[in-house]
């Protein structure tokens, strides 16, 4: 009978609740994040307690919002990198974005080609990694916010300082857990993994070498599962995050030689083992990594595990920030700036949709008679974010969060008024760094009530405030599935596999081209490689925006899409390899390598790419050559061939 009630309940949840939209506004799981919900609690209400003591609710609204965007704004990773993103997405997005949107307050038509303008200007800073991301997706939003009665607040100086001092109060909130945990989680959860290495190499020939091994599983899924949720909330590419994932991927081969090793019953001398410690400690501090010893031993584990210290301590070395600096080849900064921002083809698409849509939304802004016109824009805006999102999902989550949140809103603004408005502001305000982790519709349920009161503040205008909103909300996501979405058949599948391949065949034409037979030394030479490398670096670039817009599927999608995510780095890491590689043959005749080992790098990225398209299982690819040049090479597509099997 139970049975029977159970499947009954079943059928009539699949009638109300299709499956397709079930997996669409699913939430991921992912653990409760406590101080980032302390932390924007404390950063949102302060501003607004302080206000509401002096007895003007509405001078918190600026600095309020200024740290409700330090709140989102900040995803985690080292603290230095989470500084540099907020003061991004505040002073280059948020404040510029306010300032663009006062100027052209009021002035109908102008205020159209400005949000169109500043939309293709945000889909090119969102090609420059995550800061570009955030900091394009910011001044997109606070200028279509500047349209309403933010932009309409004198001096336009005051409403950067307002919302300024709320960012920087925000970011004073960090220091307590810098002060805690210098090195943020990602770090010491990848150093913890060469620390068990270290730990189970010490324990061979002793009964706690079970132990052990255990432990270093334990901390490779532990740092693997931190870093790839890390990056399923970032809204693009990472390098110090990318680095991360370089080194964690170098400890598998380390690992692979130490179980070897137990299983022989050969302790590597002390020595080693401390050069495994000091590994961690170079992850840990990003610090240059130790000088690996000579070959202690003629046993096949020993080699091995010798061979991989190596590899992981060239990884360290090679992704040391001012090593990249260093090495990196001199360019005119104009070409810099090309190659950084000129994207791929899936860019100047993007950008091309994203300003279509806010033209469209633009456009229905200034026709229809709308009470909250400006929601519009600023809906298609966060819908469309420049990112690469999943607009599908996103324009339904927002759609449906939205109408949960709208009526939350107006419950507020009829039962809630004066001082007491500062429990429901606590309660949203600490729930926003939640539904962030679950998924976009959660976020929209939490943070449309809380922007529905705030604006209220600067003018009150009750219960009605959330009607509009919610009309706008659902005009906007129209906006973006009708223009953003149908017509682009491009956006409606995941491509990452097919893509992948594509990109690692791109790579092996590259590595033939620049170091085959015929290669040419100087200036012409030099030319011909940045011929070819520009549209090689694009292909990872349209890589990697195919990545992230798969990462902001629904749950489904995006956990298959987590687990490309090392292959990702893998190959960015083959590439750059091969780019060195390229310019120490071009320093003279001297330096040439011979044509037998780099077609077998060919045949190996070649085997590579098939894997991905097939979807088949590839073994250790055997016979990589040892030549000083191509050693980094070789490394690189060992640990990617070690990370696709």
């Amino acid at each position: 009978m139970r049975r029977e009630t159970l499947n009954r309940a079943a059928v009539v949840r699949a009638a109300v609740v299709p499956g397709w939209l079930a997996e669409v506004v699913r939430p991921r799981r992912a653990p409760v994040p406590w101080p980032e919900m302390i932390r924007a609690a404390i950063a949102i209400c302060v501003p607004l307690s302080v206000a509401f003591a002096l007895g003007r609710g509405s001078l918190g609204v600026l600095p309020a919002m200024g740290g409700l965007l330090g709140t989102l704004a900040d995803t985690g990773g080292p603290y230095l990198r989470r500084v540099k993103r907020v003061c991004s997405a505040a002073a280059v997005g948020g404040a510029s974005g306010l300032a663009i949107g006062a100027v052209t307050h009021g002035h109908g038509w102008l205020a159209v080609v400005a949000l169109v303008v500043v939309a293709g200007v945000s889909g090119v800073l969102s090609t420059a990694g995550d800061l570009g991301s955030v900091t394009g997706l910011q001044l997109l939003v606070y200028t279509a916010l500047g349209a309403g009665p933010v932009g309409a607040l004198r001096p336009v100086w005051h409403t950067a300082a307002g919302f300024l001092t709320g960012v920087l109060w925000a970011l004073i909130l960090l220091v307590p857990g810098w002060l805690r945990a210098p090195y943020g989680r990602e770090r010491r959860d990848v150093a913890a993994v060469y620390d068990a290495l270290a730990g189970q190499l010490q324990a061979i020939g002793s009964d706690e070498l079970t132990a052990r091994r255990q432990a270093v599983t334990t901390a490779l899924n532990t740092a693997y599962d931190e870093l790839l949720t890390a990056r399923a909330a970032a809204t693009g590419l990472n390098r110090q995050r990318a680095r991360l994932l370089g080194a964690l991927n170098a400890s598998l081969p380390v690992g692979e030689a130490t179980i070897a090793a137990g299983l022989a019953g050969t302790r590597p001398p002390p020595l080693v083992i401390t050069v495994v410690s000091r590994l961690a400690d170079a992850v840990r501090h990003e610090t240059a990594p130790p000088m690996i010893p000579p070959p202690w031993d003629d046993a096949p584990a020993m080699l091995a595990l010798r061979d991989a210290l190596a590899g992981a301590a060239s990884v360290l070395s090679r992704d040391r920030p001012e090593v990249e600096v260093r090495t990196r080849p001199r360019r005119p900064l104009g070409l810099a700036l090309l190659e950084e921002l000129g994207s791929g083809r899936l860019g100047r698409i993007f950008t091309l949709r994203l300003m279509v849509c806010m033209g469209v939304a633009g456009l229905v802004s200034e026709v229809l008679p709308l009470q909250r016109s400006y929601w519009v824009p600023l809906t298609v805006a966060i819908v469309l974010k420049p990112d690469y999102g999943s607009v599908f999902a996103r324009a339904l989550q927002r759609g449906i969060g939205t109408v949960v949140g709208a009526v939350a809103g107006a419950v507020l603004l009829v039962l809630v008024h004066g001082t007491w408005l500062l429990i429901p502001f606590g309660i949203l305000a600490a729930l926003l760094p939640f539904g962030r982790s679950r998924n976009y519709g959660l976020l929209a349920t939490f943070l449309t009530p809380l922007v529905v009161v705030l604006i209220d503040l600067l003018g009150p205008a009750g219960w009605q405030l959330a009607e509009d909103r919610l009309i706008d909300t659902l005009i906007g996501c129209a906006i973006v599935l009708l223009i953003g979405f149908a017509p682009w058949p491009m956006a409606w599948y995941s491509h990452l596999p097919r893509q992948f391949a594509q990109t690692t065949a791109d790579i092996g034409r590259y590595l033939e081209e620049v170091l085959g037979p015929g290669t040419d030394a100087g200036a012409a030479g030099t030319s011909s490689r940045a011929r070819l490398r520009r549209p090689t670096y694009r292909a990872l670039a349209d890589l990697r925006a195919e990545f992230q817009r798969t990462m902001s599927e629904p749950p489904a999608t995006s956990r298959r899409a987590a687990a490309w995510w090392p292959a990702v780095v893998g190959l960015e890491q083959v590439m750059d390899a091969i780019t060195a590689a390229g310019l120490a043959v071009s320093r003279g005749p001297g330096n040439a390598v011979p044509p037998e080992s780099v077609r077998r790098l060919g045949d190996a990225l070649r085997a590579v790419s098939e894997a991905a398209l097939n979807g088949t299982a590839l073994a250790e690819v055997p016979g990589l050559p040892d030549d000083e040049i191509l050693r980094p090479i070789s490394e690189a597509i060992r640990s990617l061939v070690g990370v696709i099997a």
